[in-house]
């Protein structure tokens, strides 16, 4: 029953952001990372992968940042109510040209996806991001606290059937792209793994 309502939740864009901002204490942590370690210089363009609603636009100036997403739902509310450019696009297919970005991030998709169609994602942020670039993955783990109930349930209930550890992220993330550091942190009850990557020049050999 539960799972049902969250998939339903997830066709309406507001709803689903406004309750997910509520379990994640409106995305303060997620926010405080992605300012840490993206660029957001004027000259400096950001992907924005699986971007959802637009909720992280506003943190970089509307003619640099791209957000993409596969629901075009959320792409139309998004071009509604923020700035920047959204388009509808399959995250396994980035059509964008090579080195094109300054800066990509990955928040909260990988654990949505199978192994295959993760390196697909992996190859195209390689692809897309300057030599001189940085992407930021952000993905949920598994709640190390048995004391987060809500934690927990959230993952038995999502649509994430592929909540990987730290140590399975690492290895799809070793193949494509070059790691710098690594942390964990929780947002509202949601445990995370961050990882902060450069390009890897051998990733089209792997």
């Amino acid at each position: 029953m539960l799972r049902y309502v969250i998939e339903k939740l997830s066709n309406y864009p507001g709803l689903f952001l406004f309750c997910r901002g509520l379990l994640e204490a409106d995305f303060r942590e997620i926010r405080r990372t992605i300012r840490e370690y993206l660029p957001d210089s004027e000259n400096q363009r950001v992907l924005d992968i699986a971007c959802g609603p637009g909720a992280f636009s506003g943190l970089f100036a509307a003619d640099v940042y791209v957000g993409v997403d596969i629901n075009q739902r959320y792409i139309e509310y998004a071009q509604r109510r923020y700035r920047g450019t959204f388009h509808v696009m399959d995250a396994r297919h980035i059509e964008f040209s090579d080195d094109s970005f300054d800066g990509v991030l990955v928040y909260g998709l990988l654990h949505h996806l199978n192994d295959d169609d993760a390196r697909e994602v992996l190859k195209g942020v390689s692809r897309v991001l300057k030599p001189s670039g940085r992407a930021l993955i952000i993905e949920d783990i598994p709640s190390e606290s048995r004391l987060n109930v809500v934690g927990h349930l959230l993952h038995r209930i999502e649509n994430g059937h592929f909540i990987r550890s730290a140590e399975e992220y690492r290895t799809l993330l070793d193949a494509h792209l070059m790691k710098q550091s690594e942390q964990f942190f929780r947002s509202g009850f949601c445990d995370y793994y961050m990882a902060v990557l450069t390009c890897n020049d051998d990733v089209f050999d792997v």
